[in-house]
């Protein structure tokens, strides 16, 4: 090895051991519609101003290093137009998208969070979030678009001695060390599972769907995703508490079934048929009528006024599906449930 390599490897060592957690997870600043951030978090802005024609406003996150494998986007505020109803609840007038997640979020959003995979190359290291704003002069009756979202580049693990040789290579000058160093280190405790969308690291706290806002929804159409909890070692039950459940539903309620299983998906598709749906693997139900109940979907109002227990073995997930149907009888409101991991 020649001196100058041996000196920046060493450098590279002892600024990784005088760095901090704090330092490490270093916030960098807030950035506007159409800027680029080199840092590792930053707060994505609406304009002061947003012209009455509509916005087009394209924020773009460039990698800090090739082991970025996540973005976490957590909406300190987020209040866009409401979906549209026809065919079904679904983003039209104001959009905001994500490269790499499936769907498009629109209304009110504001303590949400999600997860996107982010798989940077050589050739490509960028991403970008854009919000699409209606024309307020066209469309008078559209509340005033604003947001505020922090992102967050999150590192995969990886090994120590790799990661050092790696950001030798790219160190050009040698006074970039210490903004090199800031990059390595692993974010094990953040980063979700892969597959989940969401991802609670809490023992406690709250989970909704994505626009239910006040409590008036609705939900938006067309989703498919897994929201997923952080089971510690030793853990064992998920105890879900909602405040808010109603979800469509393929036929009215019985005495026998309130909105589980079958009133909720059927094994075969039929296109009419409303398969919306909380689903709930290993769930036993505690419902004020019936005994406790053994059921794994969830619509209606079935969980209103109930809880729900988690006792398998793996992780604790659940998944939210809803389709492209609508109906205004069936009211499409949402949920939010209180979780504790015991």
């Amino acid at each position: 090895m020649n001196f100058p390599m041996a000196f920046v490897l060493i450098g590279l060592v002892i600024g990784l051991l005088q760095l901090s957690t704090t330092e490490g997870q270093y916030t960098g600043p807030t950035l506007a519609c159409g800027g680029t951030s080199l840092v590792k978090s930053t707060t994505l802005l609406a304009p002061n101003s947003i012209p009455a024609s509509g916005l087009n406003c394209v924020y773009t996150i460039r990698s800090l290093n090739l082991r970025i494998c996540q973005l976490r986007l957590d909406f300190n505020s987020f209040s866009l137009a409401q979906p549209t109803l026809d065919p079904y609840p679904k983003c039209i007038n104001d959009v905001f998208s994500v490269e790499n997640m499936s769907f498009d979020l629109c209304g009110e959003n504001s303590g949400q969070h999600v997860y996107v995979p982010f798989n940077p190359t050589n050739a490509d290291r960028t991403m970008t979030i854009t919000f699409r704003i209606a024309s307020r002069s066209q469309i008078p009756t559209l509340s005033n678009p604003h947001w505020s979202i922090r992102v967050q580049q999150l590192e995969c693990p990886s090994g120590m001695a790799a990661a050092a040789k790696d950001a030798a290579h790219e160190l050009d000058p040698p006074e970039m060390l210490p903004l090199i160093a800031r990059t390595l280190h692993s974010d094990v405790g953040l980063i979700a599972p892969t597959g989940c969308l969401q991802y609670f690291t809490d023992t406690s706290g709250t989970v909704e769907s994505f626009n239910l806002g006040t409590g008036a929804g609705p939900y938006l159409g067309d989703m498919n995703y897994a929201i997923c909890f952080n089971r510690p070692r030793n853990s064992q039950l998920l105890r879900l508490k909602p405040t808010t459940f109603e979800i469509a539903s393929s036929a009215n309620p019985t005495v026998g079934n309130p909105g589980v299983d079958e009133l909720c998906y059927s094994s075969v598709s039929v296109a009419a048929r409303s398969e919306d749906n909380l689903h709930i693997p290993n769930a036993v139900a505690r419902l004020p009528t019936l005994p406790a109940l053994r059921a794994n979907r969830f619509c209606s109002n079935s969980l209103n006024n109930g809880e729900v227990d988690v006792s398998g073995p793996g992780p604790f997930m659940m998944y939210f599906t809803s389709d492209q149907l609508f109906d205004p009888y069936r009211r499409e409101t949402g949920f939010r449930l209180q979780y504790q991991i015991m």
